[in-house]
């Protein structure tokens, strides 16, 4: 029982912690915690992950894009983690995970001319991009 407890709290602290770094954004706080109904999860491969300057241009044009999007709840850009297990996929070069608080404003946000331009701009960088929409339980 004890061993069980003790779990259960490293757990808590755990995810706990973990919900306090999804979010990195000029309009939210670090303390913050992703809020919303509608989570769109992105992740991009870039032709040269390596190339600093492609990195930067690419992060340019997604804050800048994202910056003019007001429907957007919370938003997280990140790298991938310095972890290693098998179940886990690290080949992507950054991920992007936003939320709304329905799918209208999800589907505002990819109708927005910020975002066309973002797609404009930065899609001659990219290999790939990979998305998962989801809904809260």
């Amino acid at each position: 029982m004890n061993t069980r407890r003790k779990f259960f709290g490293i757990a808590t602290a755990l995810f706990g912690s973990m919900s306090l770094g999804l979010l990195s954004s000029t309009k939210a706080k670090a303390h913050d915690k992703m809020t919303g109904n509608f989570f769109h999860v992105v992740y991009f491969w870039l032709k040269e992950p390596e190339n600093d300057n492609a990195r930067k241009q690419f992060l340019n044009s997604l804050n800048g894009f994202l910056d003019q999007v007001d429907v957007i709840k919370s938003r997280h850009i990140g790298s991938p983690a310095p972890t290693s297990r098998p179940v886990i996929d690290s080949s992507y070069t950054f991920s992007l995970i936003l939320s709304f608080e329905n799918k209208k404003d999800q589907d505002f946000y990819q109708d927005h001319a910020a975002h066309k331009q973002f797609i404009a701009e930065s899609e001659p960088l990219w290999q790939k991009v990979q998305v998962y929409d989801s809904v809260l339980l």
